[in-house]
């Protein structure tokens, strides 16, 4: 199959544009500015993008019926993500991302990019992608490398991004188990200062933050 990455795919996609929303859609949806895309597609397809970030949707040729057009949006999640359970050792690897509306016929997967933060030259993880229930309840979809013709979804692992072909829209976020003390996340630091500082003393704040392009953003 071809993903994300793939020049004609991504040529092909280039001239549709979605028409955004209207306000009472909008009003509706859980968002930040500058965290979310949202758009209208049909037969032909095209992409949703939170620039910035790293996060992206890309709708197939074909995966919406024709004569159908669907409304669809995409935003960035990060409360959620901080709610994860902490099973063990397991860490989250990418921001939450939602995309939807849920419950959308589909014939053909869509594909949700989400960066990561794991160092994947480091064999030592056990990777994950987990999606939220309607009741709060974080749930495992498929474990990478274990996949089977039933399983719901498919992954593809790259060094600083993960892509997910999916048949139902929703929350979802990539996980990691370390089994062994060799497995790394990547961090970066953000240093903040004044510009401007009038007295003898002067403040600095540094975060410590997830190696991904959303982390800094947000």
């Amino acid at each position: 199959g071809t993903y994300p990455g793939d020049s004609a795919r991504d040529g092909h996609f280039a001239n549709v544009r979605g028409k955004a929303l209207g306000s009472q859609h909008l009003l509706s949806l859980p968002r930040e500015h500058g965290n979310s895309a949202s758009g209208t597609f049909g037969h032909l397809g095209g992409r949703l993008t939170i620039p910035g970030t790293g996060v992206s949707l890309l709708v197939p040729h074909g995966a919406i019926p024709q004569g159908k057009f669907y409304e669809m949006y995409l935003f960035l999640n990060k409360a959620e993500s901080a709610l994860l359970p902490s099973e063990g050792t397991q860490t989250v690897l990418s921001p939450a991302v939602t995309c939807g509306p849920t419950g959308l016929l589909l014939c053909r997967p869509v594909v949700l990019t989400i960066p990561h933060c794991a160092d994947v030259g480091s064999s030592d993880w056990i990777y994950q992608l987990k999606t939220q229930s309607h009741q709060g309840n974080w749930e495992e979809v498929v474990t990478l490398d274990e996949e089977t013709l039933n399983t719901p979804c498919y992954c593809q692992l790259e060094a600083k991004s993960c892509h997910i072909l999916l048949d139902q829209l929703g929350t979802y976020v990539f996980v990691g188990e370390s089994y062994s003390r060799s497995a790394i996340k990547r961090l970066q630091l953000a240093i903040f200062a004044p510009t401007v500082c009038t007295s003898l003393e002067y403040s600095l704040k540094v975060y410590c933050l997830e190696d991904t392009p959303d982390a800094l953003k947000v």
